[in-house]
């Protein structure tokens, strides 16, 4: 059986967690809930405490397409999860560590990182929520009509982390929608009426987007195509981006070298600061 079998056969839902899960649980159901999908999988890996485990959970999500929501109080487990996610083109949802971030910034004290201890719920984490469901209604052009709402629309070629960063945007309480950038297609009238400071473009080298492009055809098991995953044809893209962004005035940013965090953490600042 290959992915796309998998793909075929619903849509599925990963909630991992180093506890009982019930938190992560609580959200997969919630935001499902809003949703008319007829054939779901929701699977719990639960009780996790190593990163062989973790691996073969990450591995499993790429192969059927699944969507993670966890919750791992671990740093050691919660940046593997992260960061090999992000990197086999996961869409993982950290449920518990941006707020266990957050408290400890302002306490300037250290979590205890033990599972299982954390299950209060406030009006921030319900904030965060919203903007998760907003992040997934206005996902790659989808409620174009709304976009007014965000308070970052997020513009990019294909495979430029839109997707990973808007989520991420939305785990610190920020409601995010992106618009992808097509070959030389103008761009929907509505973003034109959106403030230039909302806007936020989004760059790469060519190189890194065709290796992305690449792994995600082979992941597909589909054949190489030229006009998707070649540079030559990137650059052009790239370019037609760069006009529509010059033409918005958005504020442009490079994340070939940078992390979906430091991006995000950019972008977090020019909305602070308006």
């Amino acid at each position: 059986m290959n992915k796309n079998d998998d793909k075929a056969k619903g849509f599925y839902v990963f909630v991992v967690s180093d506890s009982t899960g019930e938190t992560a649980e609580k959200v997969a159901r919630a935001a499902l809930s809003q949703f008319s999908i007829p054939d779901v999988h929701l699977k719990r890996y639960l009780l996790i405490d190593s990163e062989l485990k973790l691996r073969e959970i990450i591995m499993n999500a790429a192969d059927k397409g699944a969507l993670v929501v966890f919750t791992l109080v671990k740093d050691g487990l919660r940046n593997i999860m992260l960061q090999e996610s992000a990197e086999r083109g996961i869409v993982s949802i950290d449920i518990i560590g941006p707020v266990l971030n957050s408290i400890s910034r302002i306490l300037d004290l250290s979590p205890e990182r033990k599972p299982g201890l954390i299950h209060r719920v406030n009006d921030e984490y319900f904030k965060r929520i919203d903007a998760l469901e907003y992040a997934v209604k206005h996902d790659d052009g989808q409620r174009v009509d709304e976009i007014s709402e965000s308070d970052a629309l997020i513009l990019g070629v294909s495979r430029t982390s839109k997707t990973p960063l808007c989520l991420f945007l939305a785990q610190r309480g920020f409601k995010a929608a992106n618009i992808p950038i097509i070959d030389s297609q103008a761009i929907n009238d509505a973003v034109y009426n959106i403030p230039k400071e909302k806007i936020f473009g989004l760059v790469a080298d060519s190189a890194r987007i065709s290796n992305l492009r690449k792994e995600r055809l082979k992941r597909m098991r589909l054949p190489f195509s030229k006009d998707y995953a070649s540079e030559e044809s990137i650059e052009k893209e790239l370019t037609h981006s760069k006009k529509i962004y010059a033409k918005l005035n958005a504020y442009v940013v490079d994340i070939t070298e940078k992390s979906i965090e430091e991006v995000a953490a950019d972008i977090i600042s020019r909305i602070n600061n308006r």
